[in-house]
């Protein structure tokens, strides 16, 4: 299948990447071609056929991708369109084990709230299978991630525009309220039985599932390590605070397992769904930002409310983390930037608020964003292992190592 020229779009105003994004001989374009060289497309075709009443259908050429999965379009003679999504790893029963995951919790959010996401068609979790790949095959949502809508990222460099961001947030934080509004009894990931009800399992990395939140806690603090070296550490900050720093990373997990019983104020459940890249690349819209989808629910799972954040657009660093010489004396930042965002958080909390009243849900989410202690945490234990964050963690943990913080 030809990969690397360019052709018609697929709806107005598309704007994919296309297989010759990357750079020639890139990690990413040998990965992306990679995995086009894999896959059986008539096999692909025709399973997707076979659950579309026997319609045939084309692979139409266009094609975009994300850091795991390329996506498709596929288009049926009676000119219905799906989405084939197409992992681009070779499976493992960790990866099966995730996509499987993925099905149930947006089965979920499909049965129990309003958010728009997707319907799946049809999927493999591995790729023992005709095509030689695991894929998922889904309802065509005809916009862009949000990330590459109106010009994409050249046009406002992976920012949403100032003119969208009112609508586009007070309709993230509806869908906000209407995730956290879905519970269950444990803490771990989603689960769909054979009879339509979910449970809740283990987390591949720390175990669980969790009846408490203090339970977490400990479980992280006893699995989880920071990604990076004394070395690479010592390298990236060079004149600075190091042996603080190292010393902060080193006692985060043990601090977090001192206190892991005060942390949390609901420390039984039921616990909130959280989707744990909430962010505008996986937010479909169109072309005046409404979100048209919420998608890529790989790793969504219940988590104690302690972890819950704002979106990721809103992401900030906490001020106990960052360096002191970004704020003024008032602890306000010296940034303009990170300024509005601080603005656009505090508006982001009204907005739940709204919406909290609206559709009849306690004030847990709002309660939660809005308890500043609580965020810092969120924002630590996330980047702690994920991105392996320079910072001052130990900063983070004062207030719950004093009596009655929260």
């Amino acid at each position: 299948m030809e990969s690397t020229l360019r052709h018609p779009r697929t709806f107005p105003e598309q704007n994919w990447k296309g297989a010759d994004f990357y750079p020639k001989n890139s990690h990413s374009r040998c990965l992306v071609n990679n995995c086009i060289k894999t896959i059986d497309w008539n096999a692909l075709q025709e399973y997707a056929s076979t659950l579309n009443n026997g319609i045939k259908c084309n692979v139409l050429p266009e094609i975009t991708n994300g850091q795991n999965h390329l996506v498709y379009v596929l288009e049926f003679e009676n000119k219905t369109r799906w989405v084939a999504r197409i992992q681009m790893h070779k499976s493992t029963k960790r990866l099966a084990a995730e996509l499987q995951r993925e099905v149930d919790v947006m089965a979920l959010m499909r049965e129990r709230t309003k958010i728009p996401l997707p319907q799946v068609f049809g999927y493999e979790i591995d790729d023992n299978n005709p095509t030689g790949v695991a894929f998922m095959l889904m309802e065509l949502l005809p916009g862009n991630v949000a990330i590459d809508a109106d010009g994409g990222y050249e046009a406002h460099r992976g920012q949403i525009p100032l003119q969208r961001r009112e609508g586009f947030y007070d309709s993230a934080a509806q869908v906000q309220v209407q995730m956290t509004s879905v519970r269950l009894p444990k803490i771990g990931t989603i689960i769909r039985s054979k009879d339509g009800s979910y449970d809740v399992g283990a987390f591949p990395d720390i175990g669980g599932p969790f009846e408490t939140a203090t339970a977490f806690f400990e479980a992280w603090a006893a699995h989880t390590s920071f990604p990076k070296s004394a070395t690479e550490i010592r390298r990236s900050i060079k004149n600075g605070p190091v042996n603080e720093v190292l010393m902060s990373i080193v006692e985060f997990p043990l601090k977090v397992k001192a206190v892991a019983s005060r942390i949390s104020s609901h420390d039984s459940g039921p616990f909130p769904v959280w989707h744990r890249d909430f962010l505008h690349s996986n937010i479909i819209v169109d072309d005046k930002y409404r979100i048209l989808g919420v998608i890529d629910w790989e790793g969504a799972c219940t988590v104690p409310w302690e972890l819950v954040e704002f979106p990721l657009f809103l992401s900030t660093v906490p001020l106990p983390m960052d360096a002191p010489w970004n704020y003024d004396q008032n602890g306000e930042p010296l940034d303009e930037n990170t300024r509005q965002t601080w603005r656009e958080r505090k508006e982001y909390i009204e907005r739940a608020v709204r919406f909290e009243t609206i559709e009849g849900i306690d004030d847990k989410l709002s309660a939660t964003l809005n308890n500043q202690t609580l965020q810092n945490l969120a924002y630590a234990m996330r980047v702690y292992a994920g991105l392996g964050k320079l910072g001052f963690y130990h900063k983070v943990m004062e207030p719950f190592e004093k009596k009655n913080v929260l």
